[in-house]
């Protein structure tokens, strides 16, 4: 029997501002039956505080610790890189800015380029809704003098109540085309936040269940791991998809609803 659940969050708990139906009775279930629940999001625009308070408000429990997003992720790659104390130009959220913040590297963004000729040690991008041209060009300046290029991840669309919108990977395709540079990826499907939640459960990757929406982030991640895989068509992934995913990328087991699990 698995001991942990590791759940996606957009498009598997919820779409937009709207609970996915039947997400918090199987949450509290779960709970109930003393399994460990932890949660790994791909979405870098916020502090995982800020999931926190979402998860409660529609009607699911979580704590701080039991999530990781790309930018909690990319912020402990960058301590494990010797990072702290250097400079990160982020394109992207609050969730970057306060992540990279609260483990002691400066983060600046484009006005405090426009202000200072700074020179960063990295370039960190994720979905950033106000990205305009500008942020491009400045993008583009610190990777051609040598910043390393970090994507939080690579997911072109993001989920919503009423279908997708662009993700924080068309952002990273604009300015990995402006400077010819391709980026090093911290989220889904890349296995290090995957590896972190199975690290801090202290559990081995077949005590755990990989819960997602998109075989190639979610699914791929979770067989990478070697965790066994569950696909909930609530958000991008379709049953047929799934029957036609190349090895990889193939789940475990393909559920309609978290009902079912």
């Amino acid at each position: 029997m698995s001991s942990i659940y590791v759940f996606d969050l957009d498009g598997v708990l919820w779409r937009g501002e709207s609970v996915v139906p039947g997400a918090p009775e199987a949450i509290a279930r779960l709970r109930a039956a003393g399994k460990r629940l932890y949660f790994l999001t791909n979405n870098s625009s916020q502090p995982r505080r800020v999931y926190v308070e979402k998860l409660m408000r529609l009607g699911m429990s979580a704590q701080e610790s039991e999530i990781a997003t790309s930018a909690s992720i990319t912020a402990a790659y960058l301590v494990s890189q010797g990072a702290v104390g250097k400079t990160v130009f982020a394109v992207g959220g609050l969730g970057i800015h306060d992540e990279l913040g609260r483990v002691g590297i400066s983060v600046v963004s484009v006005a405090d380029l426009e202000a200072l000729d700074t020179d960063c040690a990295y370039v960190v991008v994720g979905l950033d809704k106000d990205f305009r041209y500008e942020t491009l060009r400045r993008a583009q300046q610190c990777l051609l003098r040598g910043a390393a290029f970090i994507a939080t991840n690579r997911d072109g669309q993001y989920p919503i109540e009423e279908g997708v919108i662009p993700g924080g990977g068309s952002i990273v395709a604009a300015i990995a085309a402006a400077a010819e540079r391709e980026p090093l990826t911290m989220g889904k499907p890349e296995p290090l936040g995957l590896q972190l939640l199975l690290e801090l459960a202290g559990v081995a990757p077949e005590d755990a269940v990989m819960v997602g929406d998109r075989l190639d982030t979610d699914i791929l991640c979770g067989n990478r791991c070697g965790v066994p895989t569950t696909l909930v068509l609530t958000g991008v992934g379709t049953r047929e998809q799934a029957d036609a995913a190349p090895a990889g990328f193939a789940p475990t087991r393909v559920i309609a609803t978290l009902a079912e699990l």
